[in-house]
């Protein structure tokens, strides 16, 4: 049987990467030959077991990155697998390769004579012709169901029927929907997000997710969860300043019936809920200390135990959480456990705020603009001062604000395009300056804020609205007059 992959010599310095420990160890290795589902590794130090990282610097292309799995090991190297990339990487590994072939007159897939270099070959039927440009997208595309066959010969049959139920659920998503464009970008920051994502989502360490409120710390958490090994088990997302502190427990770890007043029935908790997946706490710098210590115990010994029950769960649940607060400054200030912050902390993720994003602005507007568009049957587009508006403003709300602002602009315009009027955007982007409060007389307006917030039992969204403000703005006045938890108590 010949290769599915043509196989070259080479010498390619690379780093390895053990993503699955939380020291993220790495070391220098050399591939000595390469194709693109596999290489030949000299160096590696270690017999591993789990999914590793290994980033090979192509000349004229620079460092790749890709994930790996060790088939095994012998006195020439290690041979490993590699798992499939994006577009961009795969091209950058075939074209090193293919400018790698020796001149030959056999077929370098399966060694049959054949000098022609424009069809296929007429023993393994692969095609031949390198020079092309489309030719990694055919290669693929005509070994694809070999390539199936070869990992669901590894399966077993309940495997088999997960990865066709899969399959299926995706096929009638492209079908019936059209793909999901909002968690997408092109600007160097996002790139760094989405490599992140890939390497530490087959994995099972802890997730911190960092970033400003409505850069898209949910979505992140998704799209973890879709791209590892729990995507078949639920996803449970909580966020832990929505909930009053007095429930927050039950609602976390569950309760037995008659443990308080109102329980009349037992309820599973969150963590119960997300066992065998992956649970999402959005607002971790909010948990109440009292919460911090459960969490912080949970992670350490993977039991649950509801309120009011004298047992305890074991649940097999990932921990991704996330914040746009100060975790360190926190810490600092005694409002958030040191330990706890390094158990969540096995792997942070920054996300950047949409001003740093460049042309993911636009993008992303008219992502909206399409799906408000297709939901209401009427089609729109923005004017050049629009898109010069969107480019221009600052987006403090970052993505959530932009959405809102489309759909704002939507609604508002008269005809098929949206001005930046339509969106309250002044053509140079700026918004009209938000009002701040007016402070009552005899008090500072720091401490009116204050007052507000405690009339709305320091609710920020409640706040807001009786300040007239945005959510965001309120942050920004928290932010400026310095008020801390110990003010609003």
């Amino acid at each position: 049987m010949g290769r599915l992959d043509v196989r070259v010599r080479t010498h390619l310095d690379s780093t390895v990467c053990y993503i699955a420990r939380e020291d993220r160890p790495e070391e220098q290795v050399t591939v000595t030959e390469l194709s693109l589902s596999g290489a030949l590794v000299v160096g590696l130090s270690t017999q591993l077991s789990e999914i590793f990282a290994i980033k090979p610097v192509i000349p004229g292309k620079g460092e790749v990155e890709l994930l790996a799995k060790l088939v095994r090991q012998g006195q020439g190297g290690a041979a490993v697998r590699l798992f499939y990339s994006d577009h961009d990487t795969m091209q950058a590994l075939w074209e090193h390769v293919r400018d790698s072939l020796p001149q030959t007159d056999s077929c370098p897939y399966c060694g049959h004579p054949d000098d022609s270099r424009e069809g296929s070959c007429d023993k393994c039927n692969l095609y031949l012709n390198f020079a092309k440009n489309n030719y990694l997208e055919r290669h693929i595309e005509n070994t694809f169901a070999q390539r199936l066959n070869i990992r669901l010969s590894r399966l077993n049959l309940e495997h088999i029927q997960k990865i066709i139920q899969f399959v299926d659920s995706k096929l009638l998503k492209i079908q019936h929907r059209s793909p999901d464009k909002e968690f997408v970008g092109t600007s160097e920051g996002m790139l760094s997000v989405f490599s992140m994502i890939r390497k530490v989502a087959p994995t099972e360490m802890s997730v911190l997710l960092l970033g400003e409120s409505g850069t898209g710390k949910e979505l992140t958490a998704r799209s973890l969860h879709q791209l590892s090994t729990r995507r078949d088990g639920p996803f449970v997302a909580v966020n832990c300043a929505a909930i009053p502190e007095t429930l927050l427990e039950a609602e976390l770890f569950g309760y037995e019936k008659g443990a308080f007043t109102g329980a009349y029935a037992t309820k599973k908790g969150k963590f119960e809920s997300a066992d065998g997946g992956t649970l999402f706490l959005d607002e971790i710098g909010d948990l109440p200390a009292s919460l911090q210590a459960k969490l912080l115990r949970f992670l350490e010994d993977r039991l649950v135990q509801p309120v009011g029950s004298a047992h305890s769960k074991k649940i097999d649940v990932r921990i991704v959480a996330a914040t746009n607060c100060d975790l360190q400054r926190a810490i600092g200030q005694g409002h958030f456990r040191t330990d706890l912050f390094y158990r969540l902390n096995s792997f942070t993720i920054k996300l950047p705020p949409l001003r740093e994003r460049g042309e993911d602005k636009v993008r992303l507007a008219r992502y909206f603009l399409d799906k408000f568009s297709c939901s209401e049957n009427r089609s729109m587009q923005f004017s050049e001062e629009a898109l010069d508006a969107i480019r221009s403003h600052a987006w403090p709300g970052n993505v959530r604000e932009l959405e809102n602002k489309v759909r704002r602009g939507f609604l508002m315009a008269t005809g098929r395009v949206i001005d930046p009027e339509c969106m309250e955007l002044d053509q140079d982007g700026i918004p009209a300056p938000v009002p701040e409060p007016v402070s009552r007389p005899g008090s500072s307006q720091k401490e009116y804020v204050i007052q507000v917030l405690e009339q709305n039992d320091y609710v920020i969204a409640r706040a807001a609205r009786q300040l007239n403000i945005s959510r965001p703005s309120m942050y920004a006045l928290i932010k400026k007059h310095g008020i801390s938890r110990d003010d609003m108590k």
